[in-house]
């Protein structure tokens, strides 16, 4: 309580300064409701959207699962669930259903179920004798029109999944390896199923400290990136505009009707009913969402505990009905002003936050005229790749970056911090986490992210050097 109050008072000095105190946000969805927590293999921790300067006619989507993998978690290391279907959705007209799904299915094999280990030294390919835990996948495309299956069809089978990588004795040269589950889809697409470096950057401990700020503000380095080290597995899928646009058309220009599509993860698992009898017999149902991610902030800091759950279950199309009060009177906002007096937050009627993220920025992000609010990244196919991206996004100037989508780099922490700060109604406010980058760099090529850490070698977290404050408005910095 001490400590707290020390920073309550710290902050009220600053706020008479003409300086002001941060609120810092929870960190995209890792472990965001009570049941994922409880099931990581089906919580799915980021999804990103973006148009790849090296595949500009295309969509590229990375979406991740399963939090917090430590890259020495041995001997049983992570893998997707045989017995999960995870999900890419894309929605093309604006009604929060999806209108194309490319669902992933996959299969284990272990070698030799005799041996505690996930390979033996010296792998040097997916096909080696050596890896004993091999898994592979399958890609069913489904469309949809008003919310009706219309047609489904396997575009891949028997892919295989990048392993987990153990550490230098187990693959002397671990990339090449990994580098072979991209794999062709027809129509000049791509796709990638593994273990990659988590691409989210955020100071988890300053969030649930009782918003204990390392550094000032936030916005001038000094915080600790509470995701460094650890890996994700990812799906990162490229498909040509035409295969996710409403008319089936390249995108001609941002202006275009077609431009705009949303896209959100998700995770089913099959319901089963045990009947009794002899033989106790099993009878499969109807497939249970159990968890969905479009913006990297709704369920996180939006929708309360107690609905977390329900919303995972949920589609976008009712999230009008089901959330959108939380989202006109974010309860972030009320925190922010009663800890911190003078920042002046806006509380009620965030239209501007209903915009921004559910129904889209007219001109830029609405899919659709009328579009209802929505929980789906929208992006705009028709912006080019910006040639030096700013990671404020479109509040630092850049219009190439979220919520135009949502690029690697971005950093959604502190765009959503501003945001929920008051940022689009004019309350600029100086407001970060203090981590602005990833603890590793990206690829420049498909799959783009980062490759994991090994886990002979693995470190976790990372401390942000300390920097000038960025302003609190980035686009004049």
């Amino acid at each position: 309580m001490r400590k707290l109050s020390v920073l309550v008072a710290a902050s009220l000095a600053a706020v008479t300064a003409g300086v002001v105190a941060v609120v810092p946000g929870s960190g995209s969805s890792h472990r965001e409701a009570p049941l994922t927590a409880l099931d990581p293999t089906a919580d799915d921790t980021d999804v990103y959207a973006f148009t790849a300067p090296d595949a500009p006619h295309a969509l590229t989507v990375v979406a991740n699962w399963i939090p917090f993998e430590d890259p020495a978690g041995g001997p049983n290391f992570y893998r997707f669930d045989d017995r999960a279907d995870y999900y890419v959705n894309v929605d093309n007209t604006g009604d929060g259903r999806y209108d194309v799904r490319y669902r992933f299915n996959f299969k284990t094999r272990v070698r030799n179920k005799n041996s505690f280990l996930y390979a033996l030294p010296g792998v040097t390919s997916l096909n080696d004798p050596e890896l004993n835990v091999r898994q592979t996948y399958k890609i069913t495309r489904l469309s949809y029109r008003g919310g009706r299956l219309t047609g489904a069809r396997v575009i891949a089978r028997n892919l295989p999944v990048a392993p987990d990588n153990v550490g230098p004795k187990t693959f002397p040269d671990y990339d090449p390896v990994a580098a072979r589950a991209i794999r062709p889809l027809a129509g000049r697409g791509k796709v990638f199923a593994g273990q990659v470096d988590d691409p989210f950057f955020v100071d988890l401990g300053t969030t649930f400290d009782a918003l204990n700020i390392r550094n000032g503000t936030g916005n001038a380095g000094g915080g600790k990136d509470d995701l460094a080290g650890y890996n994700v597995h990812s799906i990162v899928l490229q498909v040509p505009e035409p295969a996710v646009t409403r008319n089936h058309r390249p995108v001609a220009s941002p202006r275009a009707a077609n431009a705009v599509v949303g896209v959100w993860s998700s995770t089913d698992r099959h319901r089963l009913r045990v009947t009794g009898g002899r033989g106790h017999r099993r009878v499969r149902h109807a497939d249970v969402q159990v968890s969905r991610l479009g913006n990297p902030l709704v369920n996180e800091v939006i929708i309360p505990l107690g609905r977390k759950d329900f919303f995972n279950a949920t589609q976008p199309a009712d999230d009008l009905k089901h959330f959108g009060k939380y989202v006109l009177s974010p309860e972030l906002a009320k925190v922010m002003n009663v800890l911190f007096p003078g920042l002046n937050v806006p509380e009620d009627n965030r239209t501007d936050i209903v915009q921004a993220l559910l129904t889209g920025i007219p001109g830029l992000t609405r899919i659709a005229p009328k579009a209802p609010p929505t929980d789906t990244l929208k992006i705009n196919l028709g912006t080019p790749p910006t040639a030096t991206p700013n990671r404020f996004g479109a509040i630092g100037g850049d219009t190439g970056g979220f919520p135009n989508g949502r690029r690697l780099g971005d950093d959604v922490v502190d765009i959503s911090l501003r945001v929920v700060g008051g940022f689009l109604k004019g309350n600029k406010l100086p407001l970060g986490d203090g981590v602005d980058a990833n603890d590793v760099p990206f690829r420049a090529a498909f799959p783009y992210v980062a490759p994991p850490h090994a886990g002979f070698d693995s470190q976790l977290k990372r401390v942000e050097p300390q920097h000038p404050p960025t302003p609190a408005d980035p686009s004049q910095g």
